[in-house]
């Protein structure tokens, strides 16, 4: 092995861009966003890095989702529509369509994953108490005891998982994201507006990133 010289100079750091050249360049592409709050000396640059995070971590929330569900045999999508549904129940009677809105699925892609668990015995349909036309879900004991199986992961992983958050940042962003729920939905009608694909069922059969957890 060669010997170095010990008192050598460390290597100097590559030059950094200069700024000037590096606004220019960035000035050069398209703004993908107009809004003066979004927008830093004109550039959308630091717009991006944000949505960029936001796919990473999306990224991220569904693998988690996925292990869990694996965890107890079944799909991501499967889990949280089996704990959504043991959630929401305890509020009173509720059916597939309260689990669509609950979860931003489309009313058919919820009644194909309700009926998935319903043949595996994790979800009961029964007739809803004031309206025999709509149905009733509840989950009986054999998914509470998946659920209850899967909960020590789910501590541990959602503490590691969400740790900068306080109490005070918890509520803050949760109000956030309520709120970016509801922009999110007019920002999807507009886009397939632009698009031209109004109504197609395509676009409405697979989860959104927003699936609760």
């Amino acid at each position: 092995m060669a010997d170095f010289p010990r008192n050598a100079a460390p290597s100097a750091p590559a030059p950094s861009r200069p700024a000037a050249a590096e606004i220019a360049s960035d000035m050069s592409l398209p703004r993908t966003v107009s809004r003066a709050p979004l927008l830093r000396g004109g550039s959308d640059r630091e717009f991006r890095r944000f949505v960029h995070r936001l796919l990473a971590f999306s990224a991220r929330l569904e693998t988690v989702r996925s292990r869990f569900g694996a965890h107890i045999g079944l799909t991501g999508i499967q889990y949280t529509a089996l704990i959504s549904v043991a959630h929401l129940s305890r509020d009173g009677e509720i059916g597939v369509k309260q689990i669509a809105d609950h979860l931003g699925l489309s009313g058919s892609f919820a009644t194909l994953v309700i009926g998935q668990l319903v043949r595996l015995g994790l979800v009961d349909k029964g007739p809803h108490a004031a309206d025999r036309r709509r149905v009733q879900l509840t989950v009986p004991q054999k998914g509470l005891a998946l659920l209850r199986r899967l909960a020590p992961v789910q501590r541990q992983v959602n503490d590691v998982m969400f740790a900068p958050l306080d109490g005070e940042k918890f509520r803050a962003l949760n109000q956030i994201l309520t709120d970016l729920l509801r922009s999110g939905d007019a920002a999807v009608d507009l886009v397939r507006y632009l698009a031209g694909r109004g109504g197609d069922p395509s676009l409405d059969t697979a989860p959104v990133s927003r699936s609760a957890r």
